[in-house]
């Protein structure tokens, strides 16, 4: 009861932040040129614990580009649309964001880009995804994503998995996947799957279960893969919760691994589940730790600090969902940037940005370069792995940079 009464506490509190961040970008037109952002996005369904800190950084970056002028003589506006997570509201939202003058939109959610990206494609606004897909990136579109497909970060997870010490004289590592049967799932099970039946002498794959949306017991799944020594919970909050207590409750030894998604989703997991059930999971993320030494790290905690002094502290203790969020919608801020350079803000749109984002990369102090080309549709081609530790109750990094595997079986 504790966490649907702290999701519910924290979907109120969202609520409120957009009617107030939205009502300031769909009122009265100010003078001079603007740019619109859509934004399609979870404030009250079941991505809403994960996605309440992405809301918030967008804010932020918004306050903080337009504060500093850094697309000089325009200001930069955001128009809101909460989907639930709910497919039947996609294309109305698209339209709605459309109609209200948004010449890119940033949709958090894979399932409403697949659905959306023909639409933008027709229409020439970008969409900038932040979780992806395959689908997505293969073959190119209008969807340009700021994070890698989830089968690949699978496939970079096993291979490093692989490469740990291992007592071969029990045979191969046993490995099972549980989620809600959504995209982001989807591609994340290919992607384990597709590695598990290349690589038979390192892994044995169980079982890949897929449950209808919004399924919160488990015991089918539980006694399916009770017995393996790894289980992937990919993504969606509620449906990760739910699964691990009743997985714990069994007294399984797994070690839990995620994606990034999982990273960003560490204080509600905690909140449901505690730091014992949690405690040696592996997570796969292109996100360094709030407090290490990165430039995008140190750019993330000034904006957070700058904005959100009396939050910062507790938005930093749960996780690295602001963080995440910063990391792509930064350089999707540059990007734009660039764009609106190239033409001048009088003649940007959605063309000015596609033109732009097919011609784009960018390198940020210690990190590997990030961006697209004419044929590639993700920007981040590196990551790292982090595991939860209980006794520090926190995630700690075990890996260095790695080469994003794809679609191909090979380093991006």
């Amino acid at each position: 009861m504790a966490g649907i009464r702290d999701r519910a506490v924290a979907c109120f509190l969202v609520l409120v932040l957009l009617v107030t961040f939205s009502s300031g970008c769909i009122g009265k037109t100010e003078a001079g040129p603007t740019i619109r952002i859509g934004y399609i996005t979870d404030v009250t369904g079941p991505g809403a614990p994960v996605l309440v800190h992405f809301t918030l950084l967008l804010e932020d970056l918004v306050r903080y580009y337009n504060d500093e002028h850094l697309i000089p003589g325009a200001k930069i506006k955001v128009i809101t649309c909460d989907t639930k997570a709910d497919a039947s509201r996609y294309i109305p939202a698209y339209d709605l964001v459309r109609k209200r003058g948004a010449q890119v939109i940033v949709v958090c959610l894979p399932d409403a880009a697949e659905i959306l990206e023909p639409f933008a494609k027709r229409d020439g606004v970008p969409l900038a995804v932040m979780p992806s897909t395959q689908t997505l990136v293969d073959p190119p579109g209008w969807a340009f994503c700021f994070s890698y497909p989830p089968a690949y970060a699978m496939k970079s997870l096993l291979k490093w998995i692989s490469e740990q010490p291992w007592d071969y004289s029990k045979g191969p590592r046993k490995i099972g996947l549980v989620s809600w049967n959504e995209p982001y799932a989807v591609d994340g099970e290919k992607g384990v799957k597709d590695y598990c039946q290349a690589h038979t002498d390192q892994f044995q794959y169980v079982a890949g279960l897929l449950s209808p949306m919004g399924a919160i017991t488990w015991s089918g799944e539980v006694r399916k893969v009770e017995s393996c020594d790894y289980v992937v919970i990919p993504n969606v909050p509620m449906a990760m919760g739910t699964f691990v207590i009743e997985f714990r409750a069994k007294n399984t030894k797994a070690v839990l691994i995620g994606t990034d998604a999982v990273a960003a989703a560490q204080d509600y997991l905690v909140k449901m589940c505690g730091w014992k059930a949690v405690d040696g999971s592996l997570v796969i993320s292109f996100t360094p730790l709030w407090g290490e030494r990165y430039s995008l790290v140190t750019k993330a905690t000034e904006i957070l600090y700058r904005y959100r002094a009396e939050a910062a502290d507790k938005i930093i203790s749960s996780g690295l969902g602001y963080l995440g969020g910063f990391h792509s919608m930064y350089t999707f801020f540059e990007l734009l940037r660039e764009a609106v350079r190239r033409v001048g803000i009088q003649d940007f749109d959605g063309q000015a940005f596609y033109n732009k984002a097919v011609d784009f990369a960018i390198t940020w102090e210690g990190y590997p370069e990030w961006g697209f080309t004419p044929t590639t549709r993700y920007a981040v081609k590196h990551t790292a792995i982090y595991r939860f530790m209980a006794i520090l109750q926190s995630p700690v990094r075990v890996s260095d940079w790695l080469p994003v595997i794809d679609e191909r079986g090979s380093a991006s």
